[in-house]
């Protein structure tokens, strides 16, 4: 009888120990402790611990209990760690604008493809996953970037990816967050080729758009009696901006072409996220009274010369009082430039990060600028990096911080990640962690 007993118990041990039906075990935790931890308000824990299992950041802050089963690195009181960085729009593994080259042979009908119309590509199924651009974004501290496509007027939608080094489009977050707009001819002199015609065609595609769902609605409520309607895919697309679902990320520069993007809004009654924008700061109060974020870019304009040679000491020459006035007007329009974000930020709009075209090899050189000459100091560039691009994203309940619960994304750097050499020594996507060779290996 105890004997038997005893097989029963063994049983049940055993089957409490297997896996159930459509579960795993869980994953053993992972931990560094010692670190100097840098949150996005700007708090600072020394001596700090963050532990993660699962993908989740299980606990962070200064007297943290760690695991049994964790695995744990010891940062030696110098290691920094930053929640992750997040583009809020990018143009990594891009494939290109599909050889939009030449003259249709019908340039006032080329059709959508050769418009530069495509709404319905999502680059999660044309992702070039070999793009060096992946790996070189992930040592500068990035964890998390919504890829878009090149092209012209639309050239799709927007994915949300966790990057790291080993891109597939298994890192895929969100399919579909938004579709690219902007005021950018088609080539090769195919309609719309100019600013005019790419007005004239967003308001044809709602109004298409509109015609077509209609009838879709129509022929889904009578029984018989009506043809089948079109399905035209890129309409389609459009469907869930129409129905403000989705937003249109567009991307625009110049004043004019913001104040272009408000001419269709009011006709149209989409929701907008402004991308690169460096001329916001001019329509800061009437892009806070719509309630449209930015995802700011931070590919500067070139310092006039004359003003590096000030800085420099080597500047000596007199002006006339016309020249004097010139470059009065120069420099204070330098400075707008520069001082974009901030300017955005002191009217009360959301601004995030987009690099949309900028090198990542150049991120670094323009972070700094942005310190320097644009009015944001260290904990401000790491609030935009991170908690503001993740709001505007729609997932600042979901990362963009280092707090329990949150997704595991950060990354650990030698020396503050605003100091001059400092380089990435760990980077954790969605709790997946890739080191980085030391200065010593080799």
């Amino acid at each position: 009888m105890i004997k038997l007993v005893r097989t029963v118990i063994c049983c049940i041990a055993l089957l409490m120990a297997l896996p159930l039906d459509g579960q795993t075990q869980s994953i053993p935790a992972q931990a560094f402790e010692n670190v100097i931890i840098h949150t996005a308000d700007g708090q600072v824990i020394r001596g700090g611990t963050i532990v993660w299992r699962d993908g989740l950041i299980h606990a962070v802050g200064k007297e943290v209990a760690i695991p049994f089963d964790a695995f744990v690195r010891d940062g030696g009181d110098s290691l920094h760690v930053y929640p992750g960085f997040i583009d809020g729009m990018a143009l990594w593994g891009s494939p290109g604008n599909n050889g939009h080259n030449g003259t249709p042979e019908e340039p006032g009908n080329p059709g959508y493809r050769r418009a530069g119309i495509q709404p319905h590509r999502f680059p999660s199924n044309h992702l070039k996953t070999n793009d060096d651009a992946f790996s070189k974004a992930v040592q500068a501290g990035f964890t998390t970037a919504a890829l878009a496509m090149k092209g012209e007027m639309m050239p799709g939608q927007v994915d949300l990816f966790f990057i790291n080094e080993d891109m597939s489009t298994k890192q895929l977050l969100q399919r579909g967050m938004g579709i690219v707009a902007q005021f950018k001819e088609a080539k090769g002199s195919a309609y719309p080729s100019t600013t005019m015609g790419v007005m004239a065609q967003f308001r044809q595609l709602f109004y298409d758009a509109e015609a077509q769902l209609e009838q879709q609605r129509y022929f889904a409520a009578v029984s018989s009696s009506y043809p089948a309607p079109p399905k035209e895919k890129v309409l389609e697309a459009l469907y869930p901006v129409m129905q403000q679902q989705q937003p249109f990320f567009f991307v625009a520069n110049s004043e004019q072409d913001i104040k272009r993007m408000f001419w269709l809004q009011d006709e149209l009654k989409f929701k907008a996220v402004l991308v690169s924008g460096r001329e916001a700061y001019k329509t800061a109060r009437e892009l806070k009274k719509r309630d449209i974020p930015v995802l700011a870019g931070i590919d500067f304009p070139e310092k006039p010369e004359w003003m590096r040679d000030e800085e420099k000491d080597k500047y000596d020459q007199e002006l006339t009082p016309e020249q004097e006035r010139f470059r009065e007007r120069q420099q204070k329009a330098y400075r707008q430039h520069m001082q974009n974000i901030k300017s955005l930020q002191d009217a009360g709009v959301n601004v995030g990060f987009a690099s949309y075209g900028l090198k990542v090899s150049d991120v670094r050189e323009n972070l700094t600028l942005l310190k320097e000459e644009g009015g944001l100091d260290s904990p401000d560039v790491l609030h935009l990096l991170s908690q503001s691009t993740a709001d505007i994203l729609g997932y600042g309940q979901r990362m963009g911080d280092l707090k329990e619960g949150l997704i595991a994304n950060f990354t650990v750097f030698n020396k503050a990640f605003s100091e001059d050499k400092a380089r990435a020594l760990y980077s954790i996507s969605n709790g997946k962690v890739t080191e980085f060779e030391s200065e010593t290996d080799n």
